[in-house]
């Protein structure tokens, strides 16, 4: 398992937490960004394209396009995108449903993805074991 960089196991905690109680209320989330800004504070970004039902795909490219432009020029010190996915690899050879977080920095490149799958059985959600993967 790759090391996360300290100062973005906070915005993991929190990406985390607002995805999970998203999915525990509504089943579901669109792909949101948050970032950590010159004073440590973490701080939601919200966009919006003037469509009411975004393809995540294009929301994603939009936000780590923005997202990748402010750390280059040292206006946020890191960034986190999560959404959801499903996955297969050796561990999940049949698809599995993921928290997936895109976390960044300056130092941190290419970035890091954390996944955190899950299973929904009987209305219920049970997360798996979680791992990350550089970019």
């Amino acid at each position: 398992m790759n090391s996360i960089p300290d100062e973005l196991t906070d915005l993991l905690h929190y990406c985390h937490s607002l995805a999970k109680l998203l999915l525990e209320e509504q089943g579901e989330f669109y792909p949101f960004g948050v970032y950590l800004n010159p004073g440590n504070v973490i701080t939601q970004r919200m966009f919006h394209d003037g469509d009411d039902f975004p393809l995540s795909t294009g929301l994603i490219n939009i936000i780590k396009y923005d997202f990748d432009h402010q750390l280059a020029a040292g206006s946020i010190l890191g960034a986190a995108i999560t959404y959801e996915a499903k996955i297969t690899n050796e561990q999940y050879r049949k698809s599995v449903q993921v928290i997936a977080v895109r976390l960044s920095n300056s130092r941190l490149q290419p970035g890091m993805f954390c996944y955190l799958p899950y299973r929904i059985t009987d209305n219920k959600i049970e997360y798996l074991p979680s791992w990350t993967e550089i970019e």
